[in-house]
């Protein structure tokens, strides 16, 4: 800068332009001292200062203020701070707040202020927790309305942004006849879609347009004559978290025994058993978008009572029994590929274990280790790094078997199962099968697999074989018959759901398993599963 051809090396002074001077006095003292008095009145001064001056220390610490006193009526500057300085840390909290409060803070005094890019940037993202689009037209709209001039050009290049595939019948009338009323040279360009078309030339969902479900699988007679079923099929009851509702999702055949899990808004279920006892090597896929299930490639073996888990775009299908056989093997399927391929073996062939997927790792928890008749548990944990392609073993003081594991934070909830209460010989080389009973009683495992007493788990209001026990906004949920009780770490005991399961046209027998399913809000399924297509308003074009 004091090197020509630059204006400094000749006047020997460094202009700074709106930069007041308290705010560069502050600066060197702190760079002096390395003492530093923040408030919320100078803040954001600073942090723009600390920028330009390319102090990243300072920014940082400013930063970091910033972030801890955000609010409803500070966050948008931050917002728009953060993302003129590209402060990704900022802009990450930044965020949060504001998808979390979209529809409220459209309407705050400070959103008219902010740019055209950084408004862009809100509303263009997948995170927004609104449950109809129209809330992010109307912010638009909004916005639009409160700039000086060039509104059509501004509200072309924002109505780009809204998914008005997404909007139902009644919603795009409406914003035709905004379009129309203020731009009159202006209309809507259209185009015939199905369900599929509208969701991809939308971009797909915004978060806030799913509800979370707990989806139980569980068997059911579907039709019972004098007593003799007719016909049994695997049905999956869906408890809606948000409304407090029961719905229901179409029935698969029946599978016994399989394994279950979800990813995102998709339903899985690998293996099981038929009614004839012959065991399935298929893999089934329910997309709660389209409503309907598809079934995809086969596992290399058939497996029942198998672990059935997700990570890292992936499902892992883990030992199990195939027959009267209990197998050690294991295989991945690549969600992307949509093929299986096989991993590292387990240490021993071990079924009717629990399992739950921890930071990169898979447990194995308890379970047995030969067939049930033998009588053999497995007193320990096996834990497969998927990044190495690894197992490890953990010892484990008692034994457990077909319980249910919630992973969440740092650990793992173990929950109910059975439980061997005895095992003893009478004579040499004699053995009596311990007696296997429910337990009512929980632990939590750490996760270098080793159990801990530093967290208390209830023990079970009422004993349900097996569990199903899901993890939803840091609290566990387990369905016993038509009931579901909460309990989150560090209360006293669980809480009763006020709602209860109900009465269908099927029979209900037992619930073996469940999960967390993200569903479309009702009022969008009907757009999203159209088989037919229909015109579809895209985007705002000139006459």
């Amino acid at each position: 800068m004091f090197t020509r051809p630059f204006r400094e090396c000749w006047e020997r002074q460094v202009v700074f332009e709106d930069m007041a001077s308290s705010i560069l006095q502050i600066i060197l003292d702190y760079l002096y001292t390395g003492q530093l008095l923040l408030t919320s009145e100078i803040a954001q001064d600073l942090f723009t200062a600390a920028n330009r001056l390319v102090i990243l220390p300072l920014q940082d610490i400013i930063g970091r203020f910033l972030a801890d006193s955000i609010s409803m009526d500070s966050c948008l500057e931050i917002y728009a701070l953060a993302y003129a300085h590209n402060h990704h840390t900022l802009l990450r909290v930044a965020s949060h707040h504001i998808t979390l409060n979209f529809e409220p803070l459209s309407e705050h005094e400070s959103f008219p202020g902010l740019d055209l890019s950084t408004v862009t940037s809100i509303v263009s993202s997948d995170k927004l927790l609104v449950s109809s689009e129209l809330t992010v037209y109307q912010a638009v709209q909004n916005w639009v309305r409160s700039q000086p001039a060039e509104h059509f050009s501004l509200i072309k290049k924002l109505m780009q942004q809204v998914r008005l595939p997404l909007l139902t019948s009644e919603e795009i009338t409406r914003v035709q006849k905004d379009i129309i009323t203020e731009y009159g040279h202006a209309h809507l360009q259209w185009e015939q879609l199905d369900g599929v078309g509208r969701l991809l030339k939308s971009g797909g969902l915004r978060h806030g347009m799913y509800d979370d479900w707990i989806v139980s699988l569980g068997l059911f007679v579907s039709n019972m004559q004098g007593g003799v079923v007719e016909r049994l099929k695997t049905h999956f009851l869906g408890f809606n978290l948000q409304t407090e509702s029961w719905e229901e999702i179409p029935p698969l055949m029946y599978l016994d025994s399989s394994g279950f899990l979800s990813v995102g808004h998709k339903l899985y279920v690998s293996g099981g058993q038929r009614l004839n006892g012959s065991v399935l090597c298929n893999l089934h896929e329910f997309d709660a978008l389209t409503g309907r299930w598809m079934q995809l490639s086969s596992m290399s073996v058939p497996r029942r009572e198998h672990g059935f888990l997700a990570c890292q775009h992936k499902l892992y299908a883990l030992g199990g029994r195939s027959g009267r056989s209990v197998l050690d093997s294991a295989e991945s399927f690549d969600l992307e590929k949509k093929t299986w391929s096989p991993i590292a073996s387990l240490p021993f062939a071990v079924s009717h274990f629990a399992s739950a997927s921890l930071n990169k790792k898979l447990y194995l928890i308890g379970g047995f280790s030969h067939t049930r008749a033998n009588g053999l548990a497995h007193r320990g944990i096996l834990i497969y790094n998927t990044s190495l392609n690894v197992w490890n073993q953990m010892p484990l003081a008692f034994q457990c078997y077909k319980s249910t594991a919630v992973a969440m934070d740092n650990g793992i909830f173990v929950i109910g199962g059975l439980v061997e209460e005895s095992s003893r010989r009478e004579t040499p080389g004699t053995v009596i099968r311990a007696l296997i009973s429910g337990t009512h009683k929980c632990f939590f495992l750490s996760k270098d697999g080793t159990v801990s007493q530093d967290v208390a788990i209830p023990d079970l209001p009422i004993l349900v074989l097996p569990p199903c026990a899901v993890q939803w906004r840091r609290r566990i949920h387990v369905l016993v018959g038509n009931t579901i009780y909460q309990w989150k770490p560090g209360e006293p005991h669980w809480t009763r759901s006020r709602k209860c399961a109900p009465n269908t046209r099927v029979t209900f027998l037992t619930v073996v398993n469940g999960v967390t399913l993200k569903v479309p809000k009702k009022t969008l399924q009907p757009l999203l599963r159209e088989a037919s297509a229909a015109l579809t308003a895209l985007w705002v074009a000139d006459n």
